[in-house]
This record gives C-alpha cells, sequence and structure tokens, in this order.
C-alpha cells in the first residue's frame, strides 16, 4: 500500500515536472545519489531540479527568500564595516548541460535565469562574484567529473575572480596562486565509480603563515574541499591555501558540510556572541554556497550576526 501510495506521488509530482525534474526524481526512486550523463559525468539530482527551475518565468519568485536573506547579511556585514563577497557556484549542469543531451537554446534559457538571479542580489546590494562566464567559456574541466565540486582549474577560475575585490577591500596581495604549479591526483568522488584524475594547486607551506587572519572564508563544502582531507580528497589544495598563497596568511576557515545556505551564518553568529572580538581583525568575507541552493536549500532564515546593542 505504502509503495502503491510513493508510486502515486511521484507521478503526479513528476506530471507538472520537466524532463530533469523528471529524471531527478527517478534517480532519487531507486535511492541513487547521481544522474549519469555521457562522457563520464555524473550530476546531483537536486542541481538537475535547480538548473531547469532556472528556465522558468517564475525563478524571480523562487530565488525571492534567499536572495532577501543574502541582502540582509549583506547590510549586517557592511554595518559592522567588513566588505563581503558572495560566491554562488553555478551548477555544473549549466556548464555540462550538453552531457544530459540539454540543447544550445534550453541551456541559454537557463543561463538567463541565473543571471536574473545575479543581477536581483547586486540590486539588493550584495557584491556577488558571477563565475558562470568563465565557467562556461573555459576549455579546462570545471568540475570534477564524478564529484559535486568544482575542480582545481575551476578553483583557480574562482580565485582570480576574487582578487579585485580583495585588492579594493584593503587586502594587501603578494604572489599570484599561478606561481604554483598545477599537480595531478587521484581522488574518489563523491557521487561514486570509478577514481578520476584532478590537476591541483599545492600549496601546503603558506597554511604555515602566522599574520593575523584579514579574510574568513564562510560557506559550504566548496571551502573545505582540498584542504580538509578525508571524504573531501586533499589537504594542502583548497581555497584556503591558495588565497594563502596570494595573501601570505592562512584565511579564517568557517565551511559546513551540506548547505551553506543557514548553517554556515548561523555558526558565524554563534562564534561572534562566545567571542566578541572574533571579526575584529576582519576586513573581508568570502561566502562561498554551491548555487542550488537559491531553490533547493532547506529554509533560508535571517540570522542576527551580532546580539543587539554588540558592536564590532
Amino acid at each position: 500500500m505504502r509503495l502503491a501510495i510513493l508510486s502515486l506521488f511521484l507521478a503526479l509530482s513528476c506530471a507538472s515536472a520537466g524532463p530533469l525534474a523528471e529524471t531527478a526524481a527517478a534517480a532519487e526512486a531507486k535511492h541513487e545519489a547521481f544522474v549519469e550523463g555521457a562522457d563520464g559525468y555524473r550530476f546531483l539530482p537536486a542541481e538537475l531540479r535547480f538548473t531547469e527551475k532556472l528556465a522558468s518565468p517564475d525563478i524571480s519568485a523562487m530565488a525571492a527568500p534567499a536572495v532577501g536573506v543574502i541582502s540582509d547579511f549583506a547590510a549586517q556585514i557592511k554595518d559592522a564595516g567588513i566588505a563581503l563577497l558572495v560566491v554562488p557556484v553555478p551548477p555544473k549542469v549549466l556548464v555540462q548541460g550538453a552531457s544530459l543531451g540539454i540543447g544550445a537554446d534550453e541551456q541559454q534559457a537557463m543561463r538567463a535565469g541565473w543571471e536574473t538571479i545575479m543581477a536581483e542580489l547586486s540590486t539588493g546590494g550584495v557584491h556577488v562574484i558571477d563565475l558562470l562566464g568563465d565557467f562556461a567559456s573555459s576549455k579546462e574541466p570545471m568540475f570534477c567529473l564524478r564529484d559535486s565540486h568544482w575542480s582545481g582549474h575551476g578553483l583557480d577560475a574562482a580565485v582570480k575572480q576574487l582578487l579585485p575585490g580583495m585588492q579594493s577591500a584593503g587586502l594587501k596581495l603578494g604572489a599570484k596562486s599561478a606561481a604554483v604549479p598545477f599537480r595531478e591526483t587521484e581522488i574518489n568522488g563523491d557521487l561514486g565509480g570509478e577514481p578520476e584524475k584532478v590537476s591541483l594547486r599545492f600549496a601546503e607551506a603558506s597554511a604555515s603563515a602566522a599574520s593575523p587572519a584579514s579574510l574568513l572564508l564562510l560557506g559550504d563544502s566548496h571551502v573545505l574541499v582540498f584542504h580538509q582531507g578525508g571524504d573531501l580528497h586533499a589537504t594542502g589544495a583548497g581555497l584556503p591555501e591558495q588565497l594563502a598563497t596570494i595573501l601570505g596568511a592562512m584565511p579564517e576557515v568557517m565551511g559546513v558540510r551540506g548547505s551553506g545556505a543557514t548553517s554556515s551564518r548561523l555558526q558565524l553568529a554563534r562564534q561572534v556572541r562566545s567571542n566578541a572580538d572574533y571579526l575584529r581583525n576582519i576586513k573581508m568575507i568570502v561566502w562561498v554556497f554551491a548555487g542550488r541552493e537559491f531553490t533547493e536549500a532547506d529554509m533560508w532564515k535571517k540570522i542576527p550576526v551580532y546580539p543587539r546593542n554588540q558592536k564590532r
């Protein structure tokens, strides 16, 4: 009986859904954590659902809760005298859509929806870094084949986009990350399948720099991958290390596994409440999260970073 009810629910849900959402629902019904594409690429079902929504005329309304919360957070950080860069990582589907048989016109409609969200964030007073153009035009793989994160080349492209904003916030920039050569390593991606080889810039020496951190990296596992090790694949080659190479000091890192929409900001607020001086030396916060969170996060909740009447 329960199986029949579940089948009916899935059928009704998919009746109004497009092909990507149907594919995602079918994978989840089989308890599969990925959707197989061509050329060895695997995709998260949640990314397929989000990417299809991008082509909807209602995308502004669907993303409005996220845009409102992000704008509120940006205003709080600005009031504290700290610069903020928001870095949503575009879904792999927007760059590798051909692997799922998505045509050029469909891809363009989805990218237009992404650009709509980026524009609305900017209108809301958010300094947002849009990575999609660089990712879509690159000849290098911007994402891992069988992992849900960006590749070493995608990470490298993000770092280059961050530099102007970091400089304008008064951060002192030294050596460029390009001085650190790429080195190939093998990983077992979180979407299963055979191991794959990825090229990463390893910069372990920078992690020991003792200068006070002027930058806080906030967000989901994109700030931890290739940095934390274990099932996040490597140490010494993540976003913190790339920025440490440039800054001459290791940034403060506050990354969470899973959704970076609300939990990372909640963790920041708790840290500030327990240590009023936590952000005293921070000139900039870089908030990185998977772009699918705009519509697929469990919730977008406004979080006061500072308790009432507490000043930086």
